[in-house]
């Protein structure tokens, strides 16, 4: 062989699979051999994928320092993720209806003779996405979540299962004369119960048929459903995540100077008078109250208290106790919940009153200026 073309054979590099493709088909694998057919019939196969899929993302986790991150910077990588996983999940929900449209132009011209082999093939393609777009969200999850300082790791799969019920819906208000209590008290016992991995695979099975039901619309309903929920998980989760962390220090201020987690059931339950203020519950307060109860060990009958009517609550704080450092961390706690839920509103300001009289503490500075009476003014 000429010297000349077998060093330019030589110098041809070798297709190498990325390391993320090679690491999520070995997931994939392990975790086609841990899901049984009865977890699918029983709806458990979505809790074994995210028990599963948080410890390999603990073992595969890309090490950022987030607080050398500047916002500018943290906002640019949470723009990047975001959409490279909806241009993931848009690709793959267009590949599995195209499949289905395909098959069912294949069955229909063949006079059926080829739907038992094309539509199985399309149903396998319809589990696949659904499978691929929960990890790629779940992958999401935990990055959108460490990126704003919330550390993500194994052994919290009841949270990540909590975010993902509210984040797409899964579990919402069912009235409408409720603020939000029969919300928290579901999203709490159906979490303790193993009940929220069921509902969401419940949820992805149903909506995956739905998108495919209509042959050629598919296509577009697939593509811009996994868009757009996408975007709606991504946003849900930056909410979340960094309030969670701010709150987080506060309260667990307060649980760290109580004797015996009154205080903690006190502070927990004046959040939840100021976040229904504007109304009823969002999700995400939803999930930071759910998330305050559970890591903390309020009390079984805490959600009892979840009334329209803060009187019982500003007596029972009346009775916090003569440690003013604690009633003071308890007030601060209440004013950082204040501070992160929206804008500081008039009706926010009179809980933070009522309660820093209650404690005999000074109310918050803005709550001073807001309680002032005008200036008159001259004729």
């Amino acid at each position: 062989m000429h010297p000349t073309m077998q060093a330019t054979t030589t110098s041809v590099p070798r297709f190498q699979i990325p390391e993320e493709v090679r690491n999520i088909a070995g997931f994939l694998g392990d975790l086609r051999r841990d899901i049984t057919l009865r977890d699918v019939r029983s709806g458990l196969w979505y809790t074994k994928l995210l028990r599963s899929y948080l410890a390999f993302y603990e073992k595969h986790r890309s090490l950022i320092d987030t607080d050398k991150l500047s916002p500018v910077e943290r906002d640019e990588l949470v723009q990047k993720r975001t959409r490279r996983t909806a241009i993931r999940t848009t690709l793959a929900g267009a590949a599995a209806a195209g499949g289905v449209t395909l098959a069912s132009i294949a069955t229909a011209q063949s006079g059926l003779v080829a739907g038992p082999v094309v539509l199985p093939l399309a149903g396998v393609g319809m589990v696949s996405e659904m499978v691929l777009r929960s990890i790629w969200h779940l992958q999401l999850v935990c990055e959108l979540a460490e990126l704003h300082g919330m550390r993500v790791n194994a052994g919290r799969e009841t949270e990540i299962i909590r975010l993902y019920a509210l984040a797409v819906h899964a579990e919402m208000h069912q009235t409408e004369d409720d603020p939000g209590r029969g919300l928290v008290e579901r999203v709490v016992r159906l979490q303790q119960a193993g009940g929220l991995g069921k509902l969401i695979a419940s949820n992805l099975v149903g909506e995956m048929f739905m998108r495919n039901a209509v042959p050629f619309a598919d296509l577009v309903m697939s593509s811009l459903r996994n868009w757009q929920l996408t975007e709606q998980v991504g946003e849900f989760v930056q909410g979340y995540a960094s309030r969670r962390v701010t709150l987080d220090k506060a309260v667990e201020a307060v649980d760290r100077k109580s004797q015996n987690g009154d205080a903690v059931d006190l502070v927990v339950e004046g959040i939840w008078f100021i976040f229904i203020t504007d109304g009823r519950l969002t999700g995400i307060e939803t999930a930071l109250l759910a998330h305050m109860m559970r890591g903390l060990e309020t009390s079984d009958d805490l959600t009892t208290y979840f009334v329209s009517d803060e009187a019982g609550w500003l007596e029972r704080l009346a009775q916090l106790g003569d440690d003013r450092e604690l009633r003071e961390l308890a007030l601060n706690a209440l004013h950082v919940a204040a501070q992160i839920e929206g804008p500081m509103t008039p009706q926010k300001l009179a809980i933070l009153r009522r309660a820093a009289q209650t404690l005999g503490l000074n109310p918050p500075p803005e709550a001073v200026r807001k309680s002032e009476p005008a200036a008159p003014q001259n004729a």
